[in-house]
């Protein structure tokens, strides 16, 4: 076998083909899911020999790592990837000293026709080096105890193992009869193997190849998965997947030591097993009882005695022990947690999909499938979601609109769909993959048609069971159902998402991810079109490979706001049942052709803190940054922003020429305050700014004597009520601003050392005044200061989409000259030098609907745009999608203003500090109003990444 070291010194030029050339990964950008988190399931995990890092690999194509004691993400590693399986990750392993992550699945067959394990450097993410010339998918990866080593089991051709000073292959064994999936070291160099042709292989391992000491089938099971050696190498445990079973090796001969205490163990399987530090042998899989998929955990050289450890519901799919004594593990739900040396629970990482598994039955759709509901898990009830209003509510029980799968009807019987590989129509087998399997059935109206959802498709059959198309599925297919007008089909996917199909073919129209957190949301064509709540449009964006060679880019859909974000192609997309039909009539509504966008032409530059590292001490407050600077698309960097908890701090404009995927190296010196702190770097190119890159560090200096208040807080509140137009009058706009600055004015002397406030309220809220307002608040505060914009009245969108606040002396017809645009109140916010809040109750158009009643189109773009780290904001908003703003005499203010004021005067402060934070102040608004107005509005809030939680008021 030929071995290919890949050095990271060629200069890669992307070109934008609609498909990839024969051996490169495809050069299109791919729309994927990100939330923080693993989207499907988790495969495998490793730790460096210290217990510092660990590394998840998963399905969803990218390798994860993470601090191990704080939770936090501090990188996710790219690989490039392809469409369908490419890409999926299988297995991981890491070097002992933390410094390269190892990594590899299906990857590199879809250009190479074999496949590669990919190193990463942890540290920067950097894919440095790629082993490629495998004949088949890698299960498994392990690295020796002492670094030197590093083992592939694969599904074909069994093992192979590198020298990793040199990487030069050493040695293989292709004498496998089956797949295999477990290769473990102890720490002698003796390498077993798990193959699923039933056998257990022990070899020594040298740099002059692999000799093969011993080889046994193992009594138990005849599909051994996961291996483990004890610490001191006189045992080797063995996990089956086809029976509840682990039996224990002798680990230099491989004859049969016994099998553990595993009763009680019934159901499922044992699959993973692992020794931890003190020689306590645990076990765990699908095996479920009452209280989830609990861990077996054995005391040292007993086999009988045992502890059964909760891990949570999900089954345990690996197992890798810590240096302390404890154990991590990885599940399907996908989660990873911790397990201290006493079994309780450490640090844990829960997925943010919703989980679609239990929903077959209850997975409810209306006439038009423009509205859907799902299991609100772990909540009781449903959420319902309503496309036209974007509406997103829990509810209690379904509503009469709403109807549940078909799975019975006249002359139709399915059966076998529930989990079955064979399903079955009036006796007859409807046609699937080998080893495909059903989970989900939904007849249509007509009786004509069937859906099944599979683990690998989206399927319709035909009254006599031919198949009619299928459409490749990117998870498991739990739930499927047909509207009621049977021109829709929608399915719920395992990565969390929900799809509309065409009926008529299976072409995908829409997709729809609601984040587990119950109020995030985003919807995106296949193209890429998408409409998104607050906090929900980085929930997507596109993976840009970069060649074989080279980690893959993620731009976040927000680095492309004003090219994709199309709520109005997003709501005539289920309409017209077709994307281009829904894109054209979208521009025809906005005057004419819109100019196709690119994500390949419009790429901003990427950003890459070298130091200080996520997590560092620091104990003086000045600091030199380090960091990289690259523009993929060749364009040049004319802007670098360093900021400190979102606030600008260093701004330069160097003059750096676009090269592409080779990184210029810059450096910057900052003043840190002596506390715990969140410093993030961004850059600009003409296409826009980039995503930041952004690590958290810890004061660990000498902490500071208490002080007087020191910065100073500037408010701008304006009301706009009494509208020259008496048709869009308001009764408390006016009211409301002077209530919240006599709210905040009372913070002088508490939190803020001064306390500067301007009202304009309805005569004098004109936009010239409005203007000149903006104007002052911009340049009184500085990066120390604290700076408050509070606006209540009208807000409406033209016919293209673009916001505009209504002055009182506003002429309707007149919007562009007479409305205050968005963008003026958008570059404000981002020329702001301090901190930035930015209040408004001003949403849907309540002008022309009745009286209490206030608003716009739809607000979610404003607030993301003023919450992007572009431009920094804390934003609050009255209400979400588009929803109403409502006010009420016997409130004396709009509900929003109502609970605001109430919380910075205290109220939001449940814990009782004296302080109320704006993350406090967000949770009591958002419970305060939906009391107030009984649910119908629900406010909503943008924070960006680059900000930490931070005190408002005090009292």
């Amino acid at each position: 076998m030929r071995l290919r070291v890949c050095l990271l010194t060629v200069l890669l030029i992307l070109i934008a083909l609609r498909h990839a050339a024969a051996g490169t990964p495809p050069a299109e950008p791919i729309l994927r899911i990100e939330t923080g988190m693993h989207t499907a399931l988790i495969k495998r995990i490793a730790v460096d020999g210290l217990g510092r890092y660990l590394a998840t690999a998963s399905d969803d194509k990218t390798c994860r790592v993470w601090d191990i004691k704080t939770g936090e993400q501090l990188r996710v590693l790219r690989p490039p990837i392809g469409h369908d399986y490419e890409g999926r990750l299988y297995s991981v392993a890491m070097s002992p000293d933390g410094r390269y992550v190892f990594c590899a699945g299906w990857t590199g067959y879809g250009w190479d026709k074999t496949h590669s394990v990919y190193i990463f450097e942890r540290e920067s993410g950097r894919l440095v080096k790629r082993l490629s010339g495998l004949p088949s998918v890698v299960n498994h990866l392990a690295v020796s105890h002492d670094g030197d080593y590093l083992a592939a089991a694969m599904g074909e051709e069994g093992v192979r193992v590198w020298r990793l000073s040199d990487l030069s292959l050493v040695g293989g064994d292709k004498d496998y009869g089956g797949e295999a999936y477990g290769a473990a070291f102890d720490g002698k160099g003796h390498l077993a193997t798990a193959c699923y042709d039933g056998a257990v292989r022990l070899y020594k391992v040298s740099d002059t190849g692999l000799s093969l000491l011993a080889k046994t089938r193992v009594q138990g099971g005849t599909r051994p998965f996961s291996l483990a050696f004890s610490p001191d190498g006189a045992q080797l445990a063995v996990g089956f997947t086809d029976t509840p079973v682990v039996t224990v090796l002798d680990g230099e001969t491989l004859s049969l030591l016994g099998a553990p205490n595993l009763a009680g163990v019934d159901n499922g399987n044992m699959a993973t097993v692992a020794f931890a530090a003190d020689g306590s042998l645990l076990a765990a899989g699908r095996w479920v009882t009452d209280r989830g998929c609990p861990v077996r955990k054995f005391k040292p050289a007993d086999l009988v005695e045992y502890t059964d450890l909760d891990t949570g519901k999900a089954a345990v799919v690996t197992l890798c022990p810590l240096p302390d004594g404890g154990i991590a593990y990885g599940t399907v739900a996908p989660r990873w947690g911790v397990l201290r040396p006493d079994g309780s629970f450490g640090m844990t990482r829960s997925p943010a999909i919703r989980d679609y598994r239990t929903s077959a039955k209850n997975f409810l759709i209306d006439r038009t499938g423009e509205t859907i509901a799902y299991a609100a898990t772990p909540k009781k009830g449903f959420s319902r979601f309503a496309l036209p209003g974007r509406d997103l509510r829990l509810i209690d029980a379904p509503t009469p609109d709403l109807a549940a799968p078909r799975t019975t009807a006249p002359g139709l019987t399915v059966t076998g769909y529930d989990g079955g590989r064979a399903p079955l129509l009036n006796g007859q087998p409807l046609k699937m993959k080998d080893f495909e399997t059903a989970f989900s059935l939904a007849i249509a109206p007509d009786n004509r048609r069937l859906v099944l959802g599979t683990s690998w498709n989206v399927r319709a059959y035909g009254a006599d069971g031919q198949p009619l198309w299928q459409t490749p599925a990117p998870d498991t297919v739990w739930a499927v159902n047909v509207s009621g007008d049977g021109r829709l089909v929608a399915a719920a996917m395992g990565d969390g998402s929900i799809r509309w199909y065409r009926m008529e073919d299976g072409r995908e129209i829409l997709s729809y991810f609601p984040n587990a957190d119950g109020r995030r949301w985003v919807l995106w064509t296949p193209a890429g079109y998408y409409d998104a709540s607050s906090g929900g449009e980085d929930m997507i964006g596109w993976n840009v490979n970069n060649g074989p060679e080279h980690a893959a880019d993620f731009f976040p859909a927000s680095r492309f706001r004003d090219a994709f974000h199309r709520p109005d192609v997003v709501d005539l997309a289920l309409r017209t049942l077709d994307e281009d039909r829904a894109l054209a009539a979208a521009n025809a509504a906005r005057g004419g052709d819109v100019r196709s966008p690119s994500v390949l032409t419009a790429r901003p530059p990427v950003v890459e803190i070298l130091s200080p590292a996520p997590g560092d001490a620091f104990t003086s407050p000045d600091m030199t940054v380090k960091f990289a600077v690259r523009s993929p698309g060749g364009e040049d960097v004319t802007a670098v922003r360093l900021l400190v908890d979102g606030a600008r701090v260093a701004e330069d404009h160097p003059a750096i020429a676009g090269r592409g995927f080779e990184p210029s190296v810059l450096q910057s010196k900052v003043t840190l305050p002596q506390r715990d702190v969140v410093l993030s770097v961004a850059a600009d190119n003409k296409n826009g700014p980039s995503a930041p890159a952004t690590v958290r560090l810890k004061w660990a200096g000498k902490a500071a004597a208490p002080a007087a208040p020191a910065s100073r807080l500037y408010v701008l509140a304006i009301g706009a009520g009494d509208y020259a137009d008496k048709s869009l009058s308001l009764q408390f706009p006016a009211k409301d601003a002077r209530d919240f600055a006599e709210a905040m004015a009372a913070q002088k002397g508490r939190l803020y050392g001064d306390a500067t406030i301007r009202v304009l309220t309805d005569g004098a809220a004109t936009k010239e005044a409005i203007l000149e307002g903006l104007d002052w608040i911009e340049r009184q505060t500085t990066q120390h200061d604290v700076a408050m914009i509070f606006l209540a009245g009208h807000g409406v969108n033209d016919k293209n989409g673009d916001y505009y606040f209504l002055p009182t002396s506003v002429d309707l017809e007149k919007l562009r000259a007479t409305g205050l645009p968005f963008l003026e109140i958008q570059k404000t916010i981002r020329n702001i030098a301090g901190k930035t809040l930015f209040f408004v109750d001003s949403c849907h158009s309540g002008s022309i609907m009745g009286a209490g009643r206030r608003g716009m189109g739809d607000l979610n773009g404003v607030i993301n745009e003023l919450a992007s780290a572009g431009n920094g904001a804390v934003v609050f908003a009255a209400s979400t999608g588009r929803q109403y703003s409502l006010e009420k005499p016997e409130w004396h203010n709009g509900a929003f203003t109502k609970a605001l004021v109430e919380g910075v005067k205290g109220r939001a402060d449940t814990r009782q500090t004296g302080r109320v934070t704006f993350k406090m102040l967000d949770l009591y608004i958002s419970e305060r109003v939906k009391e107030l107005t009984h649910g119908e509005q629900t406010p909503t809030t943008g924070v960006p990444g680059t900000v930490e939680d931070f005190p408002v008021a005090a009292y």
